[in-house]
């Protein structure tokens, strides 16, 4: 290779650098000036309030969670309130990676935002209520350098999305540790599924409200609350579900993790959310694709089940002991990030119900933000679906029973958590049902029996 044609190639690729970089910028100018000169989409009220932070505290608010699942509007509902504040739109800045035309941005171009940006508004350079939206932005190798930097030297608020919990983990731990604010962001609650459909009275109930809450808590047990299903007949939100797991299969798990095997994972994630509720058993799973002539081993479905985790496809929790061991060696239950997803891929029509109300439970948990989430065996074998173990060390037991009317099922729920109760040394405990109410005393022990919609809303806490 002659030093001529060395030199003629790296003009090229230099012309080309430079080609795209303009391009980038011409690109970046284009986007946030659309975003300027939009309406904001009308929303669903979410009751995930972002804490306002004193001027001195520099933290990025992390909001991640299953695709579709209401992180963008999320991000919208905060800067729709700071609009009513007076703060007006052009100190706002809202960019989506996952836009097509970013498709060739790397890490080199995010201070061209910050160059696009403050050249078209050079009179907020030094202004200290500016605000700035990144949505997707773990599609970015790098980007966690990009926040720090901005944490350090700049001004702005930062609010950003992703659709990957480890990922996000990892970078966060790396580069931006004690430097973010990290919230989950789950499909409409039963809270806010009921204030959508305009029931928003949270203390007192007639009858006819408390029929109507019921009716309307069936409903969402069957069709989840994924916001853009709301208003679809049932089998369009079915299909649109579908698609929103085959997209998080195909982008969040087979293209980010370079998988080469799309027939055995999505066999494998099928399985899974066809058996929700349930202790999952890998070495099952593997030796029924391996009778079928399925070229895997165990450890590739314990790495698909991890990735299946990262993308909130599902969850998993695993049962409680102090020996990591045994947990280990124990099959975690699953389940997945919404009621609807059950509907869309069930098999089981005669569990279906009771299915949706445990894993409608579990997901209440995880909003309520405890430390851990466990299901118990206690010495005797019986099992207590939840444990709920919360920063400060409380522990909260619950059941899951769709009804306890029927004297046998009353008598195994009670015996179950009462036993596990004197295990844990606790007082209290919930008994999660769909209708019934009551208060069971067992010497020091109470138990609560309430309907899923009023444990959920709180109002048995007023």
């Amino acid at each position: 290779m002659t030093v001529e044609f060395r030199l003629a190639k790296h003009l090229i690729l230099c012309y080309i650098r430079l080609k795209i970089g303009l391009n980038m910028k011409e690109i970046l100018r284009d986007i946030i000036i659309e975003f300027h000169k939009s309406e904001l989409p009308a929303l669903i009220p979410r009751d995930i309030s972002i804490a306002q932070l004193p001027e001195d505290v520099r933290k990025a608010f992390v909001f991640i969670g299953m695709r579709r699942v209401g992180k963008t509007y999320l991000m919208y509902q905060d800067i729709h309130q700071k609009i009513r504040q007076g703060i007006a739109k052009e100190k706002i800045l809202y960019i989506n990676f996952e836009d097509d035309r970013l498709s060739r941005f790397t890490v080199d171009d995010f201070q061209t935002i910050l160059d696009v940006y403050f050249q078209l508004y050079p009179q907020f350079a030094d202004a200290r209520d500016l605000s700035f939206y990144f949505d997707e932005i773990h599609n970015i190798p790098g980007w966690e350098k990009f926040i720090r930097r901005l944490l350090d030297k700049e001004k702005m608020h930062l609010f950003i999305t992703g659709s990957s919990a480890k990922l996000l983990s990892k970078e966060i731990a790396t580069n931006l540790r004690g430097r973010c604010i990290e919230q989950e962001v789950f499909p409409l609650s039963i809270s806010e599924y009921l204030t959508h459909q305009g029931i928003t009275e949270r203390t007192r109930f007639t009858s006819k409200e408390k029929a109507a809450i019921q009716h309307y808590t069936e409903h969402y047990l069957k069709r989840g609350g994924f916001p853009e299903t709301l208003e679809l007949v049932d089998s369009m939100q079915l299909q649109i579900i579908q698609t929103y797991v085959n997209s998080c299969v195909f982008r969040d798990v087979i293209d980010r993790y370079q998988l080469s095997n799309p027939h055995i994972i999505k066999m494998f994630l099928i399985h899974c959310l066809q058996n929700l509720a349930s202790p999952l058993s890998v070495t099952k799973v593997y030796n029924t694709f391996k009778s079928r002539g399925e070229e895997l081993t165990r450890s590739h479905l314990y790495e698909y089940l991890d990735h299946f985790e990262d993308a909130y496809l599902v969850c998993s929790v695993p049962i409680f002991d102090f020996s990591t061991r045994k947990r280990q060696v124990n099959p975690s239950k699953i389940y997945c990030v919404d009621t609807g997803i059950i509907t869309s891929y069930s098999m089981k029509p005669a569990t279906l119900y009771s299915t949706r109300l445990e894993n409608a439970v579990y997901l209440e948990l995880r909003r309520m933000r405890p430390e851990h989430i466990f299901y118990h065996k206690t010495k005797s074998g019986k099992e207590v679906d939840f444990v709920a173990q919360y920063p400060n060390g409380k522990i909260d037991l619950f059941q899951v029973s769709v009804d306890v009317q029927d004297e046998k099922t009353r008598k195994r729920e009670l015996e179950a958590i009462i036993e596990a109760a004197s295990e844990f040394d606790i007082k209290d405990a919930y008994i999660i049902t769909t209708d019934s109410k009551e208060t069971v005393e067992v010497g020091s022990l109470t138990i609560r029996i309430l309907p899923y919609w009023e444990w959920a809303i709180g109002a048995h806490d007023i």
